[in-house]
């Protein structure tokens, strides 16, 4: 029997998108336009977009990659949007509020909520700080959890019980993105801190999950000791 890949894109750049037929697509946040381009090769593959709601609205890099990206399904997380009115009825909608967010990634790892909790404990850097933000976490029940890749890749993971999932421009440390490289450009504080998280919570993953990545990041690869695309 043959097998079934999917494909998740990250906007990490110079990343290798494998040149084969899959069966879906997801991309997250400004990825969209590495999909779209995909998309004009296989048309055929369904493509779905996933974006936090607040980097939608606020980050024009994104919101302007996102629509001109046609997606077949929009999913935002941490929110809802005006969805009709940026797209047509072409493409459908579905949303996660932070509670639902966060529930729906305890169920990937091998402690569930707990691991999430403990994870978001790396996202600050110093002791203090650490102690306020996971207290303002608890109790707003706020927490991000993993970054959009990473929420990307367990969504697939779900939607796609039987196939293996190939992952493309998503790390786990610093790097930037595609379409801006110039970090005199970029607010990456939140950008590495949220990769401590992914850091972590790689490493917590269910077996029964894990063993169906493939990546083509070396480093992702080695830390997080998943197949490497070859």
């Amino acid at each position: 029997m043959q097998k079934e890949y999917v494909l998740v894109l990250g906007s990490k750049p110079n990343s290798i998108i494998p040149n084969i037929r899959v069966s879906n697509i997801y991309s997250a946040n400004a990825a969209a336009e590495r999909a779209a381009h995909y998309k004009k090769k296989f048309p055929k593959t369904y493509f779905s977009a996933i974006v936090g709601s607040r980097e939608f609205l606020k980050n024009i890099e994104v919101h302007r990659r996102v629509i001109n990206s046609n997606p077949d399904l929009l999913i935002t997380r941490s929110g809802k949007i005006n969805f009709r009115k940026y797209f047509d009825n072409n493409t459908n909608y579905e949303f996660f509020s932070t509670y639902d967010s966060l529930f729906f990634q305890s169920n990937f790892f091998n402690f569930g909520l707990f691991d999430i909790i403990f994870a978001e404990f790396k996202y600050e850097a110093k002791i203090f700080s650490k102690f306020l933000y996971l207290l303002k976490g608890i109790k707003n029940l706020n927490f991000n959890g993993t970054s959009t890749g990473f929420f990307s890749i367990l969504y697939a993971l779900k939607k796609h019980p039987e196939s293996e999932i190939i992952i493309s421009g998503i790390g786990i440390k610093e790097g930037g993105y595609f379409y801006n490289t110039n970090k005199k450009d970029l607010n990456l504080r939140g950008f590495t801190n949220r990769a401590n998280v992914d850091r972590k919570l790689i490493l917590c993953l269910k077996k029964q999950y894990k063993k169906r990545l493939i990546t083509t990041d070396k480093f992702l690869a080695s830390y997080g000791n998943i197949r490497l695309w070859k």
